[in-house]
């Protein structure tokens, strides 16, 4: 929190803000996390340029840290390609005005930028990266949101990766999976992850569609 309220004052923060604040996404922010809140799975479909790639993560660790519980929050963002993990984490920590490695990284194949334990973090991989760790590690152990971002662009490990995420949500109760694109059908996203849950646990998945926000 004190971090935050230092970076709060300085003038290229108000400035990194005052920039924010152009973008549709972030008009839609106390939507987006009223649905986190509220549901396990949250389908978000915004035009490309709208901003929910950068600050959808940041919005989230942003209501963290505000409300003190910062260090638990823990963003895992996938990205199709190495060099859009890599350029969009740079990106997010430049709005952030610190250096990547403080609260924001990325983790491709042979290269990675960590954060230090005990902050809050936002962490850019590709899904590649992400299924390779789900190999040794089922339950994502200590994260606490997995956007998956760009799903229009699926390929045989994104489908695989929602197929694990489906199942890993029955374990991980806590979790919150963002589902993100471009253009998508949020309603056959939102089907889909309702789908194995059955009776008794319905109301946990969230599809917004067609708006700026996403």
């Amino acid at each position: 929190q004190q971090q935050l309220h230092t970076a709060s004052t300085s003038w290229a923060w108000a400035q990194s803000v005052a920039q924010r604040n152009t973008l549709p996404a972030t008009s839609r922010r106390g939507e987006v996390l009223a649905a986190v809140a509220a549901h396990q799975v949250v389908v978000l479909s915004g035009a490309t340029g709208c901003g929910k790639t950068t600050q959808v993560p940041q919005m989230l660790l942003e209501d963290w840290i505000a409300r003190g519980a910062g260090p638990d929050c823990n963003i895992l963002v996938t990205q199709p390609r190495r060099i859009a993990a890599i350029s969009v984490a740079e990106r997010v920590a430049a709005e952030r005005c610190e250096p990547i490695g403080e609260h924001v990284g990325y983790k491709v194949r042979f290269e990675h930028v960590d954060v230090p334990k005990g902050r809050g973090r936002i962490m850019f991989a590709t899904v590649g990266t992400v299924l390779r760790r789900l190999f040794n590690d089922a339950d994502l152990a200590g994260v606490s949101h997995v956007i998956v971002d760009e799903v229009h662009e699926r390929d045989v490990n994104t489908d695989f990766l929602l197929v694990v995420l489906r199942q890993l949500l029955r374990r991980r109760p806590e979790l919150r999976v963002i589902v993100m694109s471009a253009t998508l059908d949020a309603k056959f996203f939102a089907d889909y992850f309702k789908e194995p849950r059955g009776g008794g646990r319905g109301g946990g998945e969230k599809g917004s569609g067609g708006g700026p926000g996403g």
